[in-house]
């Protein structure tokens, strides 16, 4: 299912190269990886921005902590758990959205944009978080969800009571209903086309009926959306995530990736630019159009078309050429001096990366350290570095699954709530839980921790060029990392069983920055050795 899925979404990444690997034991004698055809190294080009070194965290407000005991994350209990971030070692905070909202889609219904939904808190609590998070050298996103509104929003309210007023024509109203959006998505439905009886007239919305649609052919709509922005980042906010920002403009059936998207993420730029704030967009590209996102007065971040489905395939079918071919197809479009790409093994809209790979370890460790090692922004999605499991209660839909309270220890409700909980916790939570796996330094959050210290720390693995190696073994995704303070050569196998490494380096000896174990030997200036399967190495020269 997994494999069609990623297929479906993302034929541009040639995922569906064959099947696994049908001997997961020793390696064939031809299961090398010569550098032989690597060809002169892509331009270096410096970039100092932040976010380019760092790594960002997604999480639920609603589900991380909760401070009163009412069994719903708030806005001071994620004040109380920032030093876990700075533990962790991520920089960058993504928060789902945290506005007013009858919570018809997790938030993702916004009824008003510059207030903070009363289940989180106030306002200033929202000033508290930011002026902790800010002490701790922390970043915080806000969500942005500009493409709709909820029916409860004052605005849909004025439009739908006064069509001749001032705000009349801000949502797409029509007499009868009209065709939707070409390949629109689950789960939503297939109706994009709701009848209002107040005014008389359908409403178009490209999600739940709860959720209609602004119309960006009205300037006072771009207008008061930048007046928004201008509001949060008065108030310290550092970023915005974009919530489906390639579906802004639309001329039916078309509603993706039209001219007015453009026009209006300019203008947003330019705000934000005012702040020196940056953004990060859901823009769910092909590689080109990608590289339209990331043009340098447009986006500084953007993610994939196929976002996690491509590290899912190469887990799931131990092959890694559909992963390799699809960074390389975004590298070669990403301007070298505009934005980048962002990567995910998860979010809030995907199933748990454990359900995803089988709650395979290996193929966990395998994903994260590709991840972390790959050029582009890495988002972890909270409880990943847990390997949380998909729960088994939904309130919206089966995206719940993904959405169950953190776990933060053994106790009855995880740490999380003193109360009874929102939504029911994940299976296992007694043994994968941030203070179990802190104390094993052998975990996957030990594990994690490493990944994000090397990454941060290594100029190579942040800003550094990428260049992709011929592999005739599937198995293995082989690529350097250049950067003027020293190069990284990673080796990450996604099979089962070993493979066989040839390379040629430029070291008399090498050492692998994840591990402590030796990892092969420098004869004549090539590096031979054996990489154990669902295993990556971050090749360097031996002190």
């Amino acid at each position: 299912m997994i494999r069609r899925l990623a297929c479906l979404l993302a034929l541009w990444t040639c995922a569906c190269d064959g099947a696994p690997t049908a001997d997961a034991g020793s390696p064939s004698e031809d299961a090398r990886v010569v550098d032989d055809d690597a060809g002169p190294p892509p331009p270096f080009v410096e970039d100092t921005r932040w976010f380019r070194s760092s790594v960002f965290y997604e999480l639920w407000v609603r589900s991380f902590q909760d401070s009163d005991g009412d069994g719903v994350g708030d806005l001071p209990g994620l004040t109380s758990r920032l030093d876990y971030f700075v533990e962790l070692g991520v920089e960058g905070l993504w928060l789902m959205p945290t506005y007013p909202s009858p919570l018809a889609d997790s938030g993702y219904d916004v009824a008003d944009y510059v207030g903070v939904h009363p289940d989180y808190g106030t306002l200033e609590d929202m000033d508290t978080l930011l002026t902790e998070a800010h002490a701790r050298g922390l970043k915080v996103y806000l969500d942005l969800v500009f493409n709709h509104t909820s029916r409860a929003h004052p605005w849909f309210v004025e439009s739908q009571s006064d069509p001749s007023g001032p705000r009349g024509d801000w949502f797409v109203w029509a007499d009868e209903a009209g065709e939707g959006c070409e390949g629109a998505a689950g789960p939503f439905g297939s109706v994009r086309w709701t009848r209002d009886e107040t005014r008389g007239q359908f409403y178009f919305h490209q999600f739940y009926p709860e959720q209609p649609d602004l119309s960006f052919d009205e300037p006072s709509v771009r207008e008061a959306l930048l007046d928004v922005t201008r509001f949060w980042l008065d108030r310290g906010v550092d970023g915005f995530r974009l919530d489906v920002p390639y579906r802004y403009d639309e001329d039916l059936p078309v509603c993706v990736h039209r001219p007015g998207t453009f026009d209006f993420l300019r203008s947003l730029r330019e705000v934000t630019d005012e702040h020196d704030a940056a953004m990060v967009g859901e823009t769910l590209a092909s590689p080109e159009e990608l590289g339209r996102y990331l043009a340098p007065d447009v986006l500084q971040m953007g993610f994939l078309l196929a976002e996690a489905t491509i590290f899912w395939v190469a887990a799931q079918t131990e092959t890694a050429g559909g992963l390799g071919r699809a960074i390389d197809a975004v590298v070669a479009e990403t301007p070298l001096e505009g934005g980048t790409f962002a990567t995910v093994l998860g979010n809030h809209d995907l199933q748990r990366t454990t359900a995803a790979v089988a709650d395979d370890p290996g193929a966990l460790r395998v994903m994260a350290a590709t991840q972390m090692t790959l050029p582009g922004v890495p988002f972890v999605y909270y409880g990943e570095e847990l390997g949380m499991l998909a729960g088994g209660d939904f309130i919206v839909d089966s995206r719940d699954s993904a959405r169950t309270p953190m776990q933060w220890d053994a106790g009855p409700n995880a740490g999380f709530t003193e109360g009874a909980p929102f939504l029911a916790l994940a299976p296992e939570h007694e043994t994968r839980n941030v203070e179990t796996l802190r104390a094993d330094p052998d975990s996957l959050w030990s594990f994690y921790r490493r990944l994000i210290a090397l990454r941060t720390s290594t100029p190579a693995l942040t800003t550094g060029t990428y260049q992709r190696l011929s592999s005739p073994n599937r198995s293995t995704l082989v690529y350097w990392r250049r950067h003027p303070d020293g190069d990284r050569l990673v080796a990450a196998n996604f099979g089962r069983g070993s493979a066989a490494l040839d390379l040629g380096v430029p070291w008399e000896a090498v050492r692998d920055a994840l591990g402590e174990a030796p990892v092969g030997a420098v004869e004549g200036g090539r590096f031979r050795g054996e990489l154990p399967g669902r295993t990556v190495w971050v090749l360097g020269a031996a002190e």
